[in-house]
């Protein structure tokens, strides 16, 4: 990239990017339309002239790195995070913009959940700051962070990146094939298989749900009128030879592929399950003493809340419930959140992450029905938002970054400003909301 964007963070004002540029490279048209019109898609920014030289000032604000998207989505909701990320770059000419001036790269696009839109960071040069191959790069990052539930979908989305990738053409196959799959999320996983296979008819209300949701629907009275068909709305109304042959679509759904898949995944399960528990019953045996000896000195008086939970009782197995997805285990080598709160809560948060990956914490939400964090509280955990904070591991050590929650994250008794990240020292006391998910962070 041409110019550097620097990171600050500061208590006080946050998270900002600075990015510097020489006074002649300046294009102060697109400048001009910027600070006219404000379009949405850009992070909110000043400048000041100094020495020559432009500096630009973006402010965070409440927007986070669209990182922390990372998760599986329904297709209609994949096709709409991509269409926020890519529409902006061949649009922005509206604006008198220019594509390759915006910042591609993934870790300076950023995501405002209180809007539900897209930030990027636009350099208005007379030159480009990206290239073709920032563009691909970018989006590739962003195809394995963020993924979608529906195979099919997914491979096409990668073979297109890999290939002539083009936005526009790419947001097209994105649509046309929720359009192919959308009918499929309707009908029972059993009898999908045998509904594809005999080219059966598509209802007629997936039809219209269908077309409403890639926006063809141009005539206002019926744009109006499919408005409140939802998911629970649409009745499916199978061919007759469809319900005659019930039986036989059940057996295309257990062929002895799926049935060896299964198998397979059995058994990871569980020799990942019993290496766990060996370490565990390992760091047991021979770390009793230094355990209870460091937990003392580091804790304090502040452990005395959570006496009843001793280190020798964690469980190396996770919580299952229907909708919880709280665990107790973690890794001997790497970092964790160790309890100090309320008892209730998990006594372990294990932050088993890589150099620059990044660990989620947040709250189930039942009305979504799938994980959207890497850890996630029950869903009945007050003052935790469902998307909360974020850690990432970078070569000296941890950062943690609040994600605008409602109820705050505090660090040693302060609270953090929003997307601002802050280094996690051994010791310190990290708590989410106000309401005992107290932990000490250890490494």
């Amino acid at each position: 990239m041409m110019y550097d964007v620097e990171c600050k963070s500061d208590l006080l004002s946050g998270a900002t990017l600075v990015v510097r540029l020489p006074e002649e490279d300046l294009d102060k048209k697109a400048l001009y339309t910027i600070l006219e019109d404000k379009p949405d898609f850009i992070l909110p920014f000043r400048y000041r002239v100094i020495d020559g030289q432009i500096e630009f000032t973006y402010q965070l604000g409440s927007y986070s790195k669209i990182q922390y998207l990372a998760g599986d989505r329904h297709p209609n909701e994949y096709a709409e995070i991509w269409g926020s990320v890519l529409i902006p770059l061949f649009e922005c000419g509206d604006w008198f913009l220019r594509p390759y001036s915006f910042v591609l790269d993934i870790n300076h696009v950023y995501s405002d959940k209180n809007k539900n839109s897209v930030g990027y960071v636009y350099i208005p040069s007379m030159k480009d700051c990206s290239n073709y191959h920032d563009l691909k790069e970018m989006a590739a990052n962003f195809s394995r962070q963020v993924t979608v539930t529906d195979s099919v979908l997914e491979n096409k989305v990668l073979r297109s990146i890999m290939t002539d990738f083009n936005p526009k053409t790419f947001l097209q196959m994105l649509r046309s094939g929720i359009s192919e799959n959308l009918h499929l999320a309707c009908i029972p996983p059993q009898h999908r298989e045998y509904y594809v296979q005999k080219a059966l008819p598509m209802p007629q209300q997936i039809i219209l749900q269908q077309d409403y949701i890639c926006g063809e629907i141009n005539n206002e009275t019926h744009r109006n009128e499919h408005k409140s068909i939802t998911s629970s709305d649409i009745i499916i109304d199978f061919h007759p030879e469809y319900k005659s042959k019930s039986s036989t679509a059940k057996s295309y759904a257990n062929t002895s592929a799926t049935r060896r898949r299964k198998e397979k995944n059995t058994e990871d399960k569980k020799s990942k399950t019993a290496m766990r528990k060996n370490t565990l019953s390992q760091r047991n045996n021979n770390k009793k003493t230094e355990s209870a000896q460091h937990c003392s000195s580091v804790l304090g008086q502040e452990s005395s809340c959570a006496t009843d939970l001793p280190f020798s009782t964690f469980s190396a197995q996770p919580i299952i419930t229907a909708d919880i997805t709280q665990s107790t285990s973690y890794e001997q080598d790497g970092a964790w959140l160790r309890l100090v709160g309320s008892t209730s809560l998990p006594p372990v948060i294990d932050v088993a992450i890589d150099e620059g990956e990044i660990f989620t914490v947040g709250r189930y939400d039942s009305a979504v029905g799938r994980q959207l964090s890497c850890f996630e509280f029950e869903r009945t955990t007050k003052a935790i938002s469902r998307r909360h904070a974020a850690i990432e591991r970078f070569t000296d050590g941890y950062n943690i970054i609040d994600l605008s929650s409602s109820a705050g994250t505090f660090l040693d008794g302060q609270k953090l400003p929003p997307n601002t990240p802050c280094k996690l020292d051994a010791g310190c006391r990290v708590s989410f909301g106000n309401c005992g998910a107290d932990y000490i962070w250890e490494q």
